[in-house]
């Protein structure tokens, strides 16, 4: 998850709690190969599991750029978050992990943030890749929790949040996809936020791709992101 505390207060929780970090730009070294390929399907795995990580230019070219995007985006940049989401549900650990900054065991290559407007719409995307079946492993917890998970409560900067979290359905293309839709309310601040968000893994790499809208009227939008974003994530990561 990402923050942006110089845009505003709102627009800064709203990343900070239900984007994704891009602390994660923090690259990675070179690495030998790329993902072996494996059957695509949306909640498929390969039967074996690349074992090479991902290159660090593959990472990069699994991002989407401006030019995948519709006219009126534009590119941004975020702070680095150090909040550490803990749930009270059991269940739902997994989801409160994907919103922290760093991933465990994950080295981090490709991180892209676009906004529309003045912070109203935002998208933010990262490419990371793990050692063995961790890529895998990350994703299938995400799809375990999301099959029990309702809701948690946790606490961000002091804040205590109510979440609540909807299956969404993922694209297909990559060996494992889960898409979500996270509704987070802050009590304290009067404030209720929905973001979109797409874990994909497809050999040793997965992606974490989120997508606030404006409004509700903009949740329509994230089907196409999510694909666009699947697609070219798979690409880079098959080689």
């Amino acid at each position: 998850m990402r923050t942006r505390f110089s845009r505003g207060l709102a627009a800064a929780l709203a990343v900070s709690a239900l984007s994704l970090t891009a602390a994660c730009g923090g690259g990675s070294d070179d690495k030998a190969g790329s993902a072996e390929k494996g059957a695509e399907g949306t909640g498929k795995t390969s039967a074996a599991p690349a074992a090479t990580p991902l290159t660090a230019a593959q990472m990069k070219a699994g991002v989407l750029e401006l030019k995948d995007l519709p006219s009126g985006w534009k590119a941004s940049k975020a702070e680095p978050d150090t909040t550490v989401y803990k749930a009270d549900n059991e269940a739902c650990k997994p989801i409160a992990t994907l919103m922290d900054d760093k991933v465990a065991g994950a080295t981090i290559g490709g991180s892209v943030d676009f906004e529309r407007g003045n912070s109203e719409s935002l998208l933010s995307q990262q490419v990371m890749t793990f050692p063995g079946t961790g890529a895998a492993d990350y994703a299938t917890a995400i799809g375990t929790a999301l099959g029990t998970c309702k809701g948690f409560s946790a606490e961000m900067e002091g804040m205590k949040m109510k979440i609540t979290v909807e299956k969404l359905t993922a694209p297909q293309g990559t060996e494992q996809a889960h898409a979500f839709r996270i509704k987070m309310n802050i009590a304290d601040l009067g404030m209720n936020v929905e973001s979109n968000m797409l874990v994909a893994a497809q050999g040793t790499g997965l992606t974490r791709f989120a997508h606030v809208p404006a409004d509700a009227a903009g949740h329509k939008d994230f089907d196409g992101f999510a694909k666009l974003a699947a697609e070219k994530f798979a690409k880079a990561a098959q080689g």
